[in-house]
C-alpha cells in the first residue's frame, strides 16, 4: 500500500512541549519533558516515541540500562508520566538528558551486533520528506564507548534495503552538524541518500559491533535538532550550562528573569504557536493583557530557553 507523504515543517509544536532552537527536535529545557518527537501527519497515530532497539540477529547479545519492556517482549526507554513529568531512575535525568547504558557483543562483520535508540515521525512509519525545508541534522551527546556511535536515517528497509545512510559520532561530549552531503553509506547495496532524505520514516542511533567481544558505554543525548540549531560547546563553558541556569519567574502577571542576558529578545507564544507578546530580558515584563492559559516563554540567542507558564 502506498503511503502519504507529508512535508515536515520547520518548526512544530507538541503536546509536551514547544520545539524551538537548542535542538528543535529533542531537548530537556521545557517544563514538561519531551517524550516525544514533535508529532507531523496524523498526529492521532502517536508516532515519535523514543525506543529501544536491537538488530535480532541470531548470536548477538545486547543489553539496555534503564529498561523495561512492552507486552510483545520489545525494549521500551523508561521517560515521563502523562502529564510530562520525570520517571524516577529512568532514562531523563534533569539537567542532563536523555541516559542509557548500551552493549552489544556476539556479532561479526555479515551480521553485526546492534543495539540503539530511535524514533519513526508517526505509528505508522509514514514517509516523511525532510529534504525540502532542512539541510542536515545537529546533535549534542556526550558518548563513553570505546568505538564510535553512528546516527542512521531510518528509511523502509523492506524496500530500499539494508545499507542505509549514517553519520559519525565520535567518543566524548560532541556538539556536531551534519549535512546530508556528510552522510554516508558502506557500499553493498548503494541507494541515492535522496531516497533517506525524502522518504524519511525517523532517525536512529546505533552501536553497531562486528566483533565477537563486548562493546559498551554510556550515551547522553542533551539536543537533537536540524543542522545549525544545537547548543555549541565553548572552551570551559557551554550555552547548555547557561540554558540550565536561565529561568523565566512569574509573580502574578509579571514576568521577569534570571540567568539571561538583559538584551536577549523574549516572546511569549501561545500553544497554537502564536507570537503574543514581545519584549526584552532587560526589564520585567506585563502579561496582564493575556487571557488564562498556558503560554511558552520564549528566548534565543546565548541562552536557548523554551519555559512553561501558567496564567491564571
Amino acid at each position: 500500500m502506498k503511503q502519504t507523504k507529508f512535508i515536515l515543517p520547520a518548526v512544530v509544536l507538541s503536546a509536551a512541549g514547544f520545539a524551538m532552537a537548542a535542538g528543535s527536535l529533542w531537548n530537556m529545557y521545557v517544563d514538561a519533558y519531551e517524550v516525544q518527537i514533535p508529532c507531523v501527519g496524523f498526529c492521532e497515530d502517536n508516532g515519535g516515541w523514543w525506543y529501544a532497539y536491537s538488530s535480532g540477529n541470531e548470536n548477538e547479545v545486547v543489553s539496555f540500562d534503564p529498561i523495561t519492556k512492552n507486552d510483545d517482549g520489545t525494549y521500551k526507554l523508561i521517560m515521563a508520566d502523562d502529564d510530562g513529568d520525570i520517571i524516577p531512575d529512568g532514562n531523563l535525568v534533569k539537567d542532563v538528558g536523555l541516559v542509557v547504558t548500551m552493549s552489544a557483543a556476539g556479532g561479526t562483520a555479515s551480521a553485526p551486533a546492534i543495539a540503539g535508540i530511535g524514533f519513526d515521525w508517526t505509528k505508522l512509519k509514514t514517509e516523511i520528506d525532510i529534504s525540502v525545508s532542512h539541510d542536515g541534522y545537529c546533535i549534542l551527546y556526550d558518548w563513553t564507548g570505546s568505538q564510535p556511535l553512528e546516527m542512521e536515517l531510518s528509511w523502509d528497509e523492506e524496500a530500499y534495503g539494508y545499507d542505509t545512510w549514517f553519520a559519525t559520532l565520535p567518543n566524548g561530549y560532541n556538539s556536531l552538524n551534519f549535512a546530508w552531503s556528510d552522510f554516508e553509506q558502506y557500499g553493498w547495496d548503494k541507494k541515492p541518500i535522496t531516497i533517506a532524505t525524502e522518504k524519511s520514516v525517523g532517525l536512529k542511533i546505533r552501536l553497531k559491533n562486528s566483533r565477537a567481544e563486548d562493546v559498551s558505554g554510556t550515551f547522553i543525548l542533551k539536543e537533537l535538532g536540524w543542522k545549525d540549531e544545537c547548543s555549541v560547546i565553548s572552551a570551559g563553558f557551554s550555552s547548555v550550562a547557561r540554558a540550565n541556569s536561565a529561568k523565566a519567574i512569574l509573580t502574578d502577571r509579571t514576568l521577569s528573569f534570571s540567568g539571561v542576558r538583559g538584551n536577549s529578545r523574549v516572546e511569549i507564544v501561545n500553544l497554537q504557536g502564536q507570537v503574543m507578546l514581545k519584549g526584552s530580558a532587560a526589564a520585567a515584563m506585563d502579561l496582564s493583557r493575556l487571557d488564562a492559559g498556558v503560554y511558552m516563554v520564549r528566548i534565543a540567542g546565548s541562552v536557548n530557553l523554551a519555559q512553561k507558564i501558567l496564567l491564571k
